[in-house]
């Protein structure tokens, strides 16, 4: 029997191949072109490839170093070793390589969740512009937020070592990535799952005392844990302390502001009888997500493509209301759009950054998901039912009712 053209055509648009297609013609331009019609491009790459060559002579990691780049170096001694092929291959290659990889990854781990192509391609398209922030700035974050979600990924699986080695080398290159050891609490893997992360905790942790030995390392771990407690935020963070402060001018310790965001991710947990459906667990993913971001003080702009992340997979498998659509509108605008040209240089400088503006959506967005998963109606049945529930003919599934 033929297939209809509209059918062959629709199969074509919608298909995870057109997704990485797409991916790599708008990352590989973006690169290039900031690669070629910008100075001093990809300052922060400068800083990851130089990670190595420090580690490599042993040179304080946390210094400054201004005649190869500006800024400081603040990820774990083991992330400056897993970046040596960077520091050996050219610098042009090697920093397309890394943002490919940035813009890349977090999709391919979506591509293995149970969820519609036009989900995935939603996913695709809604976290495009703040992803673009990310790779401009060849920052790590499209990485991390890979990382995350191949976590949940394996875990779905039960394959404890995949998912430890996940959990692991997200810790290794941004300490929040540590969060995801919640979605243990649905999983029947956790021991060992516990007994695979401690391993690679100690075999990446110690890894670079290959080449420094062993009481350099632990010197290099010390002044890496003075940068963290002595690293201050700027004007350029955004998070739930920083809209308080500026927006609010409520000046708290941090710890409270984690204390509260700790309790109140915890407390949608006592819902024991909804461990067994894929929304609700798809749903304390994205709340994960979001909270690395707000609850993060050192946030920056390109962080957040992990909180969009986290929007779009909310949305997918949330009951589409007006609220919800609004909600989604308002987060797709003020964060995702709050640093770009959509908004005139005035109103960026004068309002959106001096009083944190771009986090608003996500502390809303945040409290909206603790409520659906503390009131939401889901389905009592089994993973297979559910899997079921998110097929192509439904893009955009609904809760369970």
């Amino acid at each position: 029997m033929r297939i209809p053209q509209t059918d062959r055509v629709g199969k074509w648009i919608w298909s995870e191949r057109n997704i990485y297609l797409l991916y790599l013609v708008v990352f590989s331009l973006a690169t290039l072109q900031k690669l070629f019609f910008t100075d001093k491009p990809f300052n922060n790459f400068e800083i990851f490839r130089y990670s190595f060559y420090n580690l490599l002579h042993n040179n304080d990691l946390y210094a400054a170093y201004p005649q190869y780049y500006f800024d400081l170096f603040k990820y774990n001694p083991s992330f400056a070793l897993l970046m040596a092929p960077f520091w050996v291959i050219p610098k042009t290659l090697g920093v397309m390589i890394w943002n490919l990889g940035n813009a890349m990854l977090p999709q391919y781990a979506v591509n293995q969740l149970h969820i519609s192509i036009r989900a995935k391609v939603f996913f695709a398209l809604f976290i495009l512009i703040e992803m673009l922030t990310s790779v401009q700035n060849a920052q790590s974050n499209g990485i991390m937020l890979g990382l995350m979600l191949l976590m949940f990924v394996h875990l779905e699986n039960k394959n404890p070592m995949s998912s430890a080695l996940m959990m692991v080398l997200g810790f290794f290159v941004k300490i929040f990535a540590v969060l995801t050891i919640l979605l243990l609490i649905f999983n029947t893997v956790r021991k060992k799952f516990i007994l695979w992360a401690m391993l690679f905790i100690l075999v990446i942790g110690f890894l670079p005392a290959l080449i420094i030995g062993f009481m350099p390392l632990l010197l290099q771990y010390q002044q890496w844990f003075h940068l963290l407690i002595n690293d201050a935020p700027h004007q350029l963070n955004y998070s739930i302390m920083s809209f308080g402060a500026r927006s609010l001018s409520l000046t708290l310790p941090n710890v409270y502001y984690l204390a509260g965001g700790i309790m109140l991710l915890l407390i949608p947990l006592h819902r024991f009888n909804y461990y067994v459906n894929y929304a609700w667990r798809l749903k304390y993913l994205s709340a994960i997500l979001v909270w690395v971001v707000i609850f993060n003080h050192k946030a920056e702009s390109p962080t957040f493509v992990i909180a969009m992340a986290g929007a779009a997979l909310w949305f997918i498998v949330a009951k589409k209301t007006t609220y919800r659509w609004s909600l989604l509108v308002f987060v797709f605008v003020f964060t995702g759009l709050a640093a770009t040209d959509v908004f005139p240089p005035t109103l960026r400088e004068n309002f959106i950054r001096p009083y944190a503006i771009k986090v608003l959506p996500c502390i809303i967005l945040f409290l909206t998901m603790i409520f659906d998963l503390l009131f939401g109606k889901f389905s009592y049945k089994s993973d297979v039912i559910e899997i079921q529930h998110l097929t192509n003919n439904d893009p955009l599934p609904a809760e369970a009712k």
